[in-house]
């Protein structure tokens, strides 16, 4: 398994804006070959920001590079051309994972 992950800073008060981009970009992840699964959480306030986070579990690391490309150069077009700028920058993280529980125990 291989999983991917991101931090966002959202200017106070664009929470909704971004939210809504990300239902977007969930709703095209959704579809996307190889994926387990996805986690979108909203953090604490961080002075004029808003942390949000965000985790994917891929079956390989090649799948999530295909699904990135794709989202990179097909997935801004299909939205009407917004693409990277509804989208704050954000801190991308990747693992292999060595030890999975789905149920802690």
């Amino acid at each position: 398994m291989f999983m991917a992950s991101n931090q966002f800073k959202v200017i106070k008060g664009r929470e909704e804006a971004f939210e809504n981009a990300w239902n977007e970009t969930s709703a095209r992840l959704r579809q996307a070959n190889g994926l387990i699964g996805f986690r979108f959480h909203k953090g604490k306030e961080l002075g004029a920001h808003v942390l949000y986070f965000s985790i994917t579990m891929w079956e390989t690391e090649e799948r999530f590079l295909d699904w990135r490309r794709a989202e990179i150069y097909g997935g801004a077009a299909a939205a009407g051309g917004c693409g990277r700028r509804r989208i704050p920058a954000s801190r991308l993280e990747e693992f292999d994972a060595a030890i999975s529980r789905n149920n802690p125990q």
